[in-house]
Formats: structure tokens, C-alpha cells, sequence
């Protein structure tokens, strides 16, 4: 049975998320790219929160 491009990446995500971990001193970097976007985040795992994000949306970068 083939399995969906969502239920792909699910599982993809839930084999990387059993080694990797966003630290103080090293953040994790989450990347989501869609047809039209990409969006970004810098996340601390241990204090469960996001520490900078970023994405194609913001005026900045959607004028390059």
C-alpha cells in the first residue's frame, strides 16, 4: 500500500526526532518547504521553545 506524502514525512519525522535534540548550545533547526514557501525555526527541545523563526511570508524576504 503506498503511503501518503503526509504520512511520509510523519514517519520520516519520527525517526529523526528519536536521535536529534534542540539544546541551549546547539538549537535544532526545523525547515518546512512547501510549493510556494519555506518556513523556519531554531528550536530549544530541553526548554520547549522556539527560538527564532522565520519563513518566505515576512515582508523581508518576500521582497528579495
Amino acid at each position: 500500500m503506498k503511503r501518503t506524502r503526509k504520512e511520509s514525512t510523519r514517519r520520516r519525522h519520527g525517526r529523526i526526532r528519536k536521535t536529534v535534540a534542540g539544546t541551549p548550545d546547539r538549537p535544532r533547526l526545523a525547515v518546512f518547504r512547501s510549493n510556494e514557501h519555506i518556513y523556519a525555526q531554531v528550536i530549544d527541545d530541553t526548554q520547549h521553545h522556539t527560538l527564532a523563526a522565520a519563513s518566505t511570508l515576512e515582508p523581508d524576504l518576500k521582497s528579495r
